[in-house]
């Protein structure tokens, strides 16, 4: 129980980080760049303990780099649409 109390103080901090940074009206670029790297460690705190992928077999969890790298490629295809959308969207 007490693993997961630690996992959940660590989400919360996290995402209390993610909120302050809005306030501080960073410079996009920076807090594009943290809050993709907060999201990363808590998704991956999630899969770990609450999923139970840390008990697991190792050879379970290399199974979803090769995922993780398709999913990758595949919002880098959609990555150029999503840059010409800036000028078609309301503002």
């Amino acid at each position: 129980m007490k693993k997961y109390l630690a996992v959940w103080a660590l989400l919360l901090v996290l995402t209390a980080v993610e909120v302050v940074l809005a306030y501080l009206h960073t410079p996009p670029a920076i807090m594009l760049a943290l809050l993709i790297g907060l999201s990363l460690v808590k998704a991956g705190s999630i899969v770990a303990w609450f999923m139970h992928l840390a008990e697991e077999h190792r050879a379970l969890a290399w199974t979803l780099i090769p995922a993780f790298f398709f999913i990758a490629l595949i919002l880098l295809g959609i990555l150029p649409d999503a840059s010409r959308a800036g000028g078609v969207l309301p503002r």
